[in-house]
């Protein structure tokens, strides 16, 4: 979204790097011989090198957000944008100058310098204005540059349409000039401990550390200019070099964090995190309403001989606020929707994966588990109503050997087939069929005594030996047969004061004698067990 120069990336990493480290040191070195030996043009020397390397810094501050995800450019933007404003104040300071050859060390006049000078304020006080999470949407980007000129409109109008006297224009320039100041020191110093990610951070830490070398600075140079008479020129002009230095070489050689990792509020975070995010979450409401504080200040100063200026800016910023809100209203509906279908989403992913986990992927009825779950279900029930329930255990016949003739492929639809026979005498609500095997299939049948249970296993012989599936290794006919156990327990309920002695390990390991006996005594048949 925001646009910055067009480096590209390994030279910004490597070569790019060095040739701005090497140029912010070399015009500092050239700024001193400068003022030592070439005293003539001392003033406009000094602002050249000084408004030089504050550009190299804005020049570092966008080559560092190339690297960055979109998420975390904007305060570098900003912080760039407004230093860049400073190096133009220089440039257009020299033109002023010029003519005269010499001029204070720090200006306290009213003249365009000036007003660039409090402009180039404006997006610092942005750039702790702006949330990663808002500044990388278009429109509110483009809201908060609205913002931004309508304090730049009102400045200029403050300073020079205003009819009023050069030495009460300086003392207006002053306060704006001031009271813009103490709202970025106030800022930065709220932004430095609320931060969402490392890289936000570092710029936050970065932009207070130029500032509280700055502003020093600056009040210094006013202070030796009105009441010692500092001439631009001396030594002392090479201290303006020292915070825009810095800011240019740690914006180059901070190291860039690994962005998946690095978000302050993760799972699992402790209760003081909590109220880390929180106190986070607050001042960054509150410091956009700082900004909005200033441009309402100086919509207000200007209301004295504009009324209809002033109105209109304060119905400016107020549109420009209702649009961002609803922007930032929309959005937050969008993203409780888009959250509320994910949720949504999940929970139906996560019901299939919990039925995919109870199911046999082969043959699509239930697997042991959901087998073993319904059986305990159903025997508490037998237990506390005294009903009957009954388990029908079947294993196919020389199954082995089906998958030794005919292939692999042949045995699972031999499985499947035998799966649906079950699955049509498991009709009623509390009946389940489940493969709990290779070859092995469990029935239940709640509510069926011995006498059911038996017609219910008839009835798959029947069924199995009328789908009259191949089996070579069978010797009966070659053709696919089962055999089956059945245990019924028709006495499930305790005597008064008694545990039950029937359990659902008791019927598994009884149908599962029941068939092996089967097995033992021939296949293709049924043997049943009686419990209870």
């Amino acid at each position: 979204m925001i646009q910055a120069l067009a480096l590209p990336r390994p030279l910004v990493r490597m070569q790019f790097r060095s040739v701005v480290v090497w140029a912010i040191c070399g015009i500092f070195a050239l700024h001193f011989l400068l003022i030592v030996f070439s005293l003539a043009h001392a003033g406009p020397v000094s602002r050249s090198c000084t408004g030089a390397i504050a550009a190299l810094a804005s020049i570092s501050l966008l080559a560092r957000l190339r690297l960055l995800p979109v998420r975390e450019r904007a305060t570098w933007f900003w912080a760039a944008l407004g230093m860049l404003l400073w190096a133009v104040a220089h440039v257009v300071e020299i033109f002023l100058i010029a003519p005269a050859g010499t001029a204070g060390a720090s200006n306290l006049s009213v003249d365009a310098s000036d007003f660039i000078y409090v402009a180039a304020i404006f997006p610092l006080l942005m750039a702790f204005s702006t949330t990663r999470e808002l500044q990388s949407q278009r429109v509110v980007f483009f809201f908060n540059c609205a913002q931004v000129l309508l304090a730049c409109f009102l400045t200029y109008v403050l300073l020079y349409r205003m009819a009023l006297a050069p030495t009460v224009a300086e003392t207006v320039m002053g306060k704006v000039y001031g009271v813009a100041c103490v709202l970025l020191a106030v800022m930065s110093v709220m932004r430095s401990f609320t931060w969402a990610t490392q890289e936000e951070r570092q710029c936050f830490h970065l932009i207070s550390i130029f500032l509280w070398t700055y502003l020093p600075i600056e009040l210094g140079m006013d202070y030796l200019t009105q009441y010692r008479g500092l001439q631009a020129g001396t030594v002392l002009d090479l201290a303006w070099n020292i915070p825009f230095a810095v800011t240019g070489w740690k914006a180059l050689t901070l190291p860039l964090p690994e962005f998946d990792v690095m978000e302050r509020d993760s799972a699992g975070r402790s209760e003081l995190q909590h109220e880390v995010s929180r106190g986070r979450l607050l001042v960054e409401c509150l410091c956009p309403l700082l900004m909005n504080a200033g441009i309402f200040a100086l919509a207000a100063a200007v209301m004295r001989q504009h009324m209809l200026l002033g109105i209109g800016s304060l119905l400016v910023l107020l549109v420009i606020q209702g649009a961002q809100a609803a922007v930032i209203q929309m959005n937050y509906l969008a993203g409780r929707e888009l959250l509320l279908e994910r949720e949504q989403a999940l929970r139906v992913a996560n019901e299939t994966l919990a039925d995919l986990a109870l199911m046999d992927p082969l043959t699509g009825i239930a697997n042991r588990r959901r087998f073993t779950s319904a059986l305990e279900a159903a025997w508490r029930l037998a237990v506390r109503e005294g009903r009957t329930i009954s388990l029908l255990a079947m294993d196919v016949d020389f199954f082995k050997g089906v998958n030794d003739h005919h292939g692999h492929p042949y045995g699972d639809s031999c499985l499947i087939h035998i799966a649906r026979v079950l699955g049509k005498q498991a009709q009623r609500a509390g009946d389940l069929v489940a493969r709990v095997g290779g070859e092995e299939f469990m029935l239940l049948l709640p509510e069926t005594d011995g006498a059911g249970v038996a017609i219910v296993a008839e009835s798959i012989h029947r069924a199995v030996d009328e789908l009259a599936l191949e089996n070579h290794a069978s010797p009966f006919q070659r053709i696919l047969t089962v055999s089956i156990g059945v245990v019924s327990c028709g006495q499930c309920a305790p005597g008064p004061g008694e545990a039950s002695s029937i359990t659902p390990r008791r019927l598994i390991e009884a149908v599962d004698k029941a068939l092996y006996q089967a097995k033992a005594e021939g296949r293709n048949r049924t043997v049943a067990a009686t419990m209870g």
